[in-house]
């Protein structure tokens, strides 16, 4: 996973190309985990602009303790997809971060816990 980030920030440095890295797999395959390790690996490779890059990294618990439900292979499964934009600056540093949220399973979603 941390090869996958460090080339993806070269590329993105040294040839100036926008990069994406697509995370997928089934419940419980590890989506999360390595979404934090690529977030951190940004943020020690990059750094930040006013404390960004710890906004960002910050954010990814937060957001994945709504919509989250029981399965049989994962006790804390998302019923949620995520894009996360991170931009850049000329320098290289976070600058900003846009997080689009979307729903994967709306026909699970049934009535609101209580």
């Amino acid at each position: 996973v941390f090869s996958i980030a460090a080339q993806a920030y070269k590329n993105l440095i040294q040839d100036k190309s926008n990069q994406s890295i697509v995370i997928s797999g089934e419940s419980g395959a590890g989506k999360t985990e390595a979404t934090s390790m690529i977030l951190r690996y940004l943020s020690a490779a990059a750094g930040g602009v006013d404390n960004i890059d710890a906004k960002v990294l910050s954010t990814n618990p937060i957001l994945e303790s709504f919509g989250n439900a029981t399965t049989v292979r994962n006790n804390n499964s998302s019923r949620f997809g995520k894009l996360m934009e991170i931009h850049f600056s000329p320098a290289g540093a976070i600058c900003s971060a846009h997080i689009y949220n979307y729903l994967l399973e709306k026909s699970r979603v049934t009535s609101q816990a209580k």
